[in-house]
């Protein structure tokens, strides 16, 4: 099955459960699935890899909108945020956790051991992990392994 008709699945279900909440953040993702669709070709359906980059910017959008709140002091807003990250993130492919993505990028480094820019190491391990991990936290591993 489709991420999309995962979510339309998942709808349906949430306005049996009567669950508002999440009946509102999975409206919220079909939305931005249509319009990921929308912004293809007319004739193309929406891949899994185009909805798992919609699903993943609404993520972000939401991370970034708790960093604001905290700083705001409006603890209700962010539990509700991070209740919403946690319904997307059903519909999205697991994340390595961060010590196996360090693993991988020492492994990387023995096999290439002339890249010594953070930049480029990150851009060879985001093409060869993919939707495994985010980029920001790529980013920060290779940081940190090139430092040490």
């Amino acid at each position: 099955m489709s991420i999309k008709s995962d979510v339309q699945e998942a709808i349906k279900q949430a306005m049996k459960d009567k669950n508002i909440m999440r009946l509102e953040c999975l409206r919220l993702a079909k939305a931005a699935l249509l319009l990921k669709e929308k912004e293809s070709a007319k004739d193309q359906e929406l891949t899994n890899e185009d909805a798992v980059k919609a699903l993943r910017s609404e993520v972000r959008k939401r991370q970034q909108s708790i960093e604001t709140y905290k700083g705001l002091d409006k603890m209700d807003e962010v539990a509700k945020l991070e209740a919403e990250i946690a319904v997307l993130d059903e519909f999205l492919p697991k994340q390595l956790s961060p010590e196996d993505v360090e693993e991988k990028v020492r492994a990387y480094l023995t096999e290439h051991p002339d890249l010594n820019h953070a930049g480029k190491l990150t851009g060879a391990m985001k093409k060869e992990l993919g939707d495994l991990v985010d980029g920001k936290v790529l980013n920060e591993i290779c940081r940190k392994v090139l430092e040490a």
